[in-house]
């Protein structure tokens, strides 16, 4: 956010963007860490991903500056963040910094996240490292293998011993994601369709595509509040839906052959039958019916709720 008595004209102009959903408390405490930024030329975007009523009229009064859209619907992640690149394009922005609402980035988080991209010709996204405020451990926040053969993506940390502070990825997190000025231009989008999860991985094939590449910077450390792994059905049914969609999309039909077989004969039998004795067996049909949308092809966008 641009600052009374800033003199700064060629440093990039970021839209910062926080996309929320009824979580006023989450998202403050993400907007205080991204307003002290070291890297003043910036604007703060609110995407309300269609909160109950009034769910950010606390927030807005406190950030003086903020821009807050609120969508008529719940688009989910893909949709929120398409929200925010469209933005960003319309108001001649040089790159956007697409953040969700929990989580919380050091001053010099978008500041090392330019010089990153700036360092490369072919950057088109550039991450940092996942850690968990409750246990301060660091979360796999790089994908750096996806197989075709079995629509797994193989995260990985990123090199925090190493002593290039970038590498190249095949793709990085979305909590906090640097969308650079190439990729604006070269039109790159979210698939609204996915609504989430394995949209990074769609992500990272839709880069390749264009020339451009996901590098992961290792100085850039931020901490994500996500809680515990959820179960919820529409968790299960994403997930499953999305690795067919994935692979439909990128892979080859022996590909999908392949992994149709797999995942219905073997994998998905297999996660019913422990997710059920687990206790959750609303989680294991939600699998199953992400599996039957997946084969069929789902073209819409989601709505779930």
């Amino acid at each position: 956010m641009r600052r009374p008595g800033d003199t700064e004209v060629s440093a990039p102009r970021v839209l910062v963007s926080v996309l929320a959903y009824n979580s006023p408390e989450t998202t403050a405490e993400t907007l205080r860490s991204l307003r002290r930024q070291t890297h003043a030329n910036f604007q703060l975007l609110l995407v309300d991903n269609a909160s109950e009523r009034g769910a950010f009229e606390g927030t807005a009064r406190e950030f003086p500056g903020l821009e807050v859209r609120r969508l008529p619907a719940n688009l989910g992640y893909t949709g929120g963040v398409n929200f925010a690149l469209d933005f960003a394009r319309a108001g001649g922005y040089d790159c956007v910094l697409a953040a969700t609402h929990d989580v919380e980035a050091g001053p010099r988080a978008l500041e090392q996240l330019l010089e990153t991209a700036a360092s490369r010709a072919d950057a088109g996204v550039v991450g940092g490292v996942e850690f968990d405020p409750t246990t301060g451990r660091e979360r796999a926040s790089a994908g750096g293998l996806y197989s075709k053969w079995f629509s797994r993506l193989k995260w990985g940390s990123a090199p925090r011993a190493e002593a290039a502070a970038a590498r190249e990825v095949f793709c990085v997190h979305g909590a906090l994601l640097l969308v650079t000025g190439r990729a604006l231009a070269a039109g790159v989008r979210f698939d609204e369709s996915l609504f989430m999860y394995f949209d990074e991985v769609d992500l990272g094939f839709k880069l390749r595509e264009k020339g451009l590449r996901a590098l992961v910077d290792s100085r850039v450390v931020f901490r994500h509040n996500r809680g515990p792994e959820t179960f919820e059905p529409r968790v299960g049914r994403l997930m499953q839906r999305n690795r067919l969609q994935v692979l439909r999309r990128h892979g080859r039909r022996h590909h999908l052959l392949f992994y149709t077989l797999y995942s219905s004969l073997l994998e998905l039998p297999a996660k019913v039958a422990y997710r059920s004795l687990q206790g959750r067996a609303r989680f294991a049909l939600a699998c199953l019916a992400g599996q039957l949308e997946g084969l069929r092809g789902y073209k819409g966008q989601n709505h779930p709720r």
